[in-house]
């Protein structure tokens, strides 16, 4: 259970992230099966549309907001 607390953390992390940057991100539904380790190949997917997105905010000039996090 502690690799799925983890994805579900990352994912809070990642929609914040977009909504402070104004980018269209609707994390998808985890359909990994078996024991989780926090990551998975759709994570990383969205891992990287969200860098993606941020350089072409950067490359546009726009100011990028990253958001500060703490998890327990």
């Amino acid at each position: 259970m502690k690799g799925r607390k983890t994805c579900e953390t990352l994912k809070a992390i990642r929609l914040e992230i977009a909504k402070a940057n104004d980018i269209e991100y609707t994390p998808c539904q985890c359909r990994h099966k078996g024991t989780c380790k926090g990551t998975c190949p759709a994570c990383e997917q969205e891992v990287e549309y969200l860098e993606q997105q941020l350089k072409q905010h950067a490359i546009s000039g726009k100011t990028i907001v990253l958001t500060g996090v703490a998890t327990s």
